[in-house]
């Protein structure tokens, strides 16, 4: 199977790993930490401005990705995780942390619409939505490593070092980025009228079905990185990060049986299975049951890893090689949007309360049903597929 796969790839792929675990290491201790400078309030806005940072550069990102070329977009996304980790510890205190949270997002604005650029360049299409499904696994350790290490290496450091740490992760991230080459052919030089927008370089209408659907579903993910730490701790649970851990595992082990599920069946088919399981533990959550909960985990990984590499298949295929940097910004501007609301939304239902996780995430199925609807019948009827040759 690895061979199918070129070395830029892999490189990709590791770049990625060390991305996504740079910046989720410090994601565990956030509320605590905004706790402690006095801002318990805020807890929703830790990953909210985040994410809202994200979505508001989306535009900019994808249109410079289709001119200037992939690898300039990640290094940047990989460049502002290092600084902001290095500001962290100096400006302790409430809004100062909001300020460098929302800079922070820039990261995820950047990096990853670059990267799913480029593998959209390299990778055949009847191979993408397997290739997407890797590189997801790749996110999803990154992810995962990053949750469960992150109270260990509290523990051991303290938090000023972990976001030291974070920095010098994020700078071999961007070293591995370094050996790639570009895979975008008639690069332009960055010039000042490049930043202008029009309307297409923030919504490209050919990916709104995927847009769509990734608005809904991923609130759940919204409410689950703001508010698991706390739910955890509520059950009773010491590792914060150990429902990630699991809804991770579960993620990457469903990914190695279903990765080119939508290549064969079609992404719509696939969605329609990965959007049922957010319901389902939408659905266990609600019940605030330790057995239940560790469950919903379970249902939460094969969700995301059946759901969120067709969606980016998708979205892939509509582009068709033509600007695909805009279609890939347009997906992570609904990325994010979803999980601002769900961060923002879900913490405002919660407000510190551990009953109003039923009702949290009653909300949060509702969502998800909605999604399903939409897409048995508000999606074109023809199948979204590549078939194997």
């Amino acid at each position: 199977m690895f061979s199918k796969f070129p070395r830029q790839f892999w490189l990709l792929c590791l770049s990625t790993l060390l991305f996504f675990f740079s910046f989720t290491i410090l994601i565990p201790e956030l509320p605590d930490y905004i706790t402690s400078l006095g801002g318990a309030d805020y807890k929703g806005w830790t990953i909210g401005l985040f994410t809202i940072a994200a979505g508001l550069s989306r535009p900019i990102s994808g249109k410079l990705a289709d001119i200037i070329g992939r690898k300039p977009i990640m290094i940047f996304g990989g460049v502002v995780c290092i600084i902001m980790s290095f500001f962290y510890p100096l400006l302790s205190f409430v809004f100062g942390f909001l300020f460098l949270r929302f800079f922070h997002g820039l990261s995820t604005g950047f990096m990853p619409t670059g990267s799913v650029a480029y593998l959209a360049d390299i990778i055949p299409a009847n191979r993408r939505g397997e290739a997407m499904g890797l590189i997801g696994i790749m996110n999803n350790l990154g992810m995962m490593s990053g949750y469960a290490a992150s109270s260990f290496i509290v523990s051991q450091v303290g938090l000023t070092n972990m976001f030291y740490l974070s920095g010098l992760i994020a700078f071999f991230s961007v070293f591995f980025v370094f050996t790639m080459h570009e895979s975008l052919p008639n690069v332009h030089p960055l010039k000042l009228h490049h930043f202008k927008l029009n309307a297409d370089d923030v919504w490209d209408s050919r990916a709104k079905e995927p847009a769509v659907l990734m608005l809904l579903t991923v609130t759940m993910f919204g409410a689950i990185i703001t508010l698991i730490p706390d739910y955890s701790v509520g059950l009773g649970i010491e590792n914060k990060g150990l429902f990630i851990s699991v809804m991770t595992v579960s993620t990457i082990f469903i990914r190695l049986f279903t990765s080119k599920l939508s290549d064969i069946r079609g992404r719509i088919f696939s969605c329609k299975i990965g959007i049922s399981f957010w319901v389902v533990a939408a659905i266990l959550l609600m019940f605030r049951q330790v057995e239940l909960f560790y469950l919903a985990a379970i249902f939460c990984g094969m969700a995301s890893g059946i759901n969120s590499p067709a969606l980016f298949a998708w979205a892939v295929d509509v582009a068709n090689g033509v600007r695909s940097g805009r279609a890939m910004a347009t997906l992570f501007i609904a990325l994010e949007a979803g999980i601002t609301l769900g961060a923002i939304g879900s913490a405002s239902i919660y407000s510190n309360v551990f009953v109003n996780f039923t009702h949290v995430f009653l909300v949060i199925a509702i969502v998800n049903i909605g999604a399903l609807l939409y897409l048995f019948n508000g999606v074109k009827k023809k199948e979204s597929k590549t078939p194997l040759v």
